[in-house]
C-alpha cells in the first residue's frame, strides 16, 4: 500500500495499513460507517474509491465485487490480461468469457474466477487486492441448518480465502494478495469470518468533530469554487459543527443540499434540528428517537430534592466534568412524572437527548446488529443523554428470560457499553420503571447505572399543590373558586386530594382535561388559550375519576422504589426515616403486597 502521498490516512485506514504491513492479516471487514464519504485528494469519495486510492501507489491489481454488479477490474487492461488468462489453450467457440463485459456475477463462479487469478499465474508478481462490497448478502449471518447451499459455498469459500490470502501474505516469494470486505454491520456477516485468527476486524466510525469541521469548511469553499455564495446560516461554524454531532458526512451534505434549494438558501436552526432528527431515526431504523423537550425543571410540580439532583447533574453534564454520574435508575409508581422530569433533565442539560425504541430482532444476529448500529450512533452524538423507558422489559426479566442466549447477550452488550469508563461524562443513561427488582443486579452497582433516584407521588399538601398548579397549566386550566372574589382553601384541596387517594401527576392531568372540556362547551370560550375552570367541576370529575391499576398495586410500586435507592438524600419524609429506622418492616410490607397484587 502506498505511503509515498503527503495526505495523511484516516485513523481506520492507518489501522489497517499496519496491520497488513506487520504481516498479521490480508483480510479486513470494514464495517460501521462504510456508506459514508471520505476525503481524499481535495474530494471527498466513497470507502470504495479510498481503498482503491490507497492501493494505487503500490501498483495492485483491484479486484470488485457484489452480487448486484457482478466482477469487475478497475482497470481494463487488467481486465483484458484476466480474459486472455481464462481463455488460454481454449477454441474460440469455447471461451470461459467473451470480454471485458461478461465477468460473471454469480457469487460462486466469481470466486472461484478470483482465487485463480491470485494462484493461478505463478509468474505473477503484481499483488492483488479484492474488495468485496455489500458482503452481507455474499456471505450472509444465519442458521447453517436453514441457510442456502449458495451461502453456505460463499461463507466457506470467503473463510478460505482469509487463510489463503494470510499464507501467501507470509511467503515472502509468494504473489501478495489482500482482501477487503465491507459490510455495514459485523453482525450481518457470517460469524465464521468474522471470528478468524487470520481477519482483522476495522470499525470505520462516524465522524469526529474535525472530520465535521473540516468537511464544512469543504463544502463551503467548494460553493466559492464553483462561482455561489456560500451557504448562509442562522447559526456559526462551530455550532453547526456541534449541532451535527452523531451525523454522517453525507447527511451533513443532505442538509446543504436541501438548504441551497430553499428559497432563502439558508441553513436556519430549526431546519438544522428537524433533518438531525429525521436523519438519525433513519439510520437507526427507528431504533433511536431523538428528543427534543418543551419544558425544563421550571415546568415540574413538586419534587424539589429530585429537581435540584437533576439540575445539578445537568449543569454538570453541559460543563463536561468527569465525575457526572454514569446514569441514573429511576425507580417509581406508574403515572408520577418519570418521562416528564427525564426530558426536563435533558432540556436543562442542552445535549443531545434520545429515547430508546424496540431494538429486537427476530432473524438470528439481528438484534446484536441492531445494538451494534446504536452504539456507534450513541458514540457519535456525545454528550448526549439516553432515556430507556421500561427498563426492566428493555434490558430483559432475568427470572422469565431464564436461559434465554438472546436476552444474555442483549444484558451483556449494555452492561459492558455502560460500564466503558471512556463514556462517563459522554453518555448519560437514564433508565426508568416500575419494578426496579426486576433490573439484573449488575445493571445498577457502580461503575454502569450508579445512582437510583426513586420518583414519587406526593406526600405532602405543599407538594400536591405545586403539582395541581403546574398540571393545570400545561393544561391549558385556571382553576378558580365558585363564587367570584374567594379563594380555594387548604381544607378544599385536601379534601380533593383525601378522595383521589394516591395522588400522580398523569391523573391530574387527566382530571384537568376533563374539566376544561367540560367548562369550555359550557362558556362556549373557544381556542388554545388558558379555559377557567370552577373548583367544583375540577372536584366533581375528580371525584368521577377511576385510577388505572389498584391502590395496592401503586402502594407496592412506591415501597419497591423505597427500597431500591442507594442514597437516603434522595428520599423525602416519612420515607427517609422508615427506610432508615425500619428496613425490615418495609420489606415485609412489601412481600405482603406482593402476594396481594401478585408479583412474583
Amino acid at each position: 500500500m502506498s505511503k509515498t502521498e503527503a495526505e495523511p490516512y484516516l485513523p481506520w485506514a492507518i489501522e489497517l495499513q499496519e496491520a497488513y504491513e506487520r504481516r498479521e492479516a490480508a483480510m479486513f471487514v470494514l464495517h460501521n460507517n462504510i456508506g459514508d464519504v471520505f476525503p481524499r485528494g481535495g474530494e471527498y469519495v466513497s470507502c470504495r474509491e479510498y481503498l482503491e486510492q490507497m492501493l494505487t501507489g503500490s501498483d495492485f491489481v483491484v479486484i470488485n465485487y457484489d452480487v448486484s454488479r457482478g466482477m469487475r477490474f478497475q482497470k481494463d487492461d487488467e481486465a483484458r490480461q484476466f480474459v486472455a488468462m481464462a481463455n488460454k489453450n481454449r477454441r474460440p467457440d469455447d471461451r470461459l468469457i467473451s470480454s471485458i463485459y461478461d465477468f460473471p456475477r454469480q457469487s460462486i463462479q466469481a470466486l472461484a474466477f478470483i482465487e485463480a487469478f491470485i494462484v493461478g499465474v505463478q509468474a505473477a508478481k503484481r499483488p492483488v487486492a479484492v474488495i468485496f462490497e455489500y458482503a452481507e448478502h455474499l456471505a450472509p449471518n444465519g442458521d447453517p441448518q436453514t441457510m442456502s447451499e449458495t451461502d453456505r459455498i460463499n461463507s466457506v469459500t470467503l473463510q478460505r480465502f482469509a487463510r489463503l490470502f494470510y499464507e501467501r501474505l507470509q511467503d515472502v516469494g509468494a504473489r501478495d494478495a489482500v482482501c477487503y470486505v465491507l459490510t455495514n454491520n459485523l453482525h450481518n456477516l457470517n460469524p465464521g469470518i468474522v471470528r478468524s485468527e487470520v481477519v482483522h476486524d476495522i470499525d470505520v466510525p462516524r465522524p469526529s468533530t474535525e472530520d465535521r469541521e473540516r468537511f464544512i469548511s469543504w463544502q463551503q469553499a467548494k460553493l466559492v469554487v464553483e462561482g455561489r455564495q456560500k451557504l448562509a446560516m442562522d447559526v456559526t461554524q462551530e455550532q453547526l459543527v456541534e449541532q451535527t454531532a452523531g451525523l454522517t458526512l453525507t447527511g451533513i451534505r443532505h442538509l446543504f443540499l436541501r438548504a441551497l434549494q430553499s428559497e432563502d438558501r439558508r441553513l436556519t436552526t430549526a431546519y438544522i434540528m428537524d433533518r438531525k432528527r429525521e436523519l438519525i431515526e433513519r439510520d437507526s431504523r427507528g431504533m433511536l428517537e431523538v428528543l427534543a423537550p418543551r419544558y425544563g425543571m421550571e415546568a415540574v410540580g413538586g419534587n424539589d430534592d429530585i429537581k435540584q439532583f437533576f439540575l445539578r447533574a445537568a449543569d454538570d453534564l453541559r460543563s463536561g466534568r468527569r465525575d457526572v454520574p454514569v446514569g441514573v435508575i429511576c425507580p417509581g409508581p406508574n403515572g408520577v412524572g418519570k418521562t416528564f422530569i427525564a426530558k426536563a433533565f435533558a432540556r436543562d442539560s442542552g445535549v443531545n437527548c434520545v429515547a430508546l425504541r424496540n431494538f429486537r430482532g427476530m432473524y438470528v444476529g439481528q438484534t446484536e446488529s441492531n445494538l451494534d448500529t446504536i452504539f456507534n450512533i450513541l458514540k457519535a452524538m456525545t454528550p448526549n443523554i439516553v432515556i430507556m423507558d421500561e427498563a426492566d422489559k428493555t434490558l430483559g426479566n432475568e427470572k422469565s428470560d431464564a436461559g434465554s442466549k438472546v436476552d444474555d447477550r442483549v444484558f451483556g452488550a449494555f452492561t459492558a457499553f455502560m460500564g466503558d469508563p471512556f463514556y462517563r461524562g459522554k453518555i448519560f443513561w437514564l433508565l426508568l420503571t416500575a419494578r426496579p427488582f426486576n433490573l439484573a443486579p449488575d445493571t445498577g452497582r457502580p461503575g454502569r447505572v450508579e445512582e437510583h433516584v426513586p420518583i414519587l407521588a406526593p406526600e405532602t399538601l405543599a407538594d400536591k399543590k405545586s403539582i395541581l398548579e403546574a398540571v393545570a397549566k400545561a393544561s391549558g386550566v385556571v382553576l378558580c373558586a365558585d363564587e367570584e372574589g374567594a379563594e380555594i382553601g387548604d381544607e378544599q384541596l385536601e379534601k380533593l386530594f383525601a378522595g383521589l387517594g394516591f395522588v400522580t401527576p398523569a391523573a391530574l392531568a387527566l382530571i384537568a382535561t376533563r374539566a376544561r372540556r367540560v367548562a369550555r362547551r359550557a362558556s362556549q370560550v373557544d381556542g388554545p388559550g388558558l379555559v377557567p375552570v370552577k373548583f367544583s367541576q375540577f372536584a366533581h370529575e375528580a371525584e368521577c375519576f377511576v385510577p388505572e391499576g389498584s391502590k395496592t398495586k401503586l402502594r407496592l410500586q412506591t415501597i419497591e422504589a423505597v427500597m431500591y435507592t442507594n442514597h437516603l438524600d434522595y428520599l423525602p419524609e416519612p420515607w427517609c426515616t422508615r427506610l432508615r429506622d425500619d428496613p425490615d418492616g418495609l420489606s415485609r410490607e412489601r412481600e405482603e403486597l406482593r402476594a396481594i397484587v401478585g408479583y412474583h
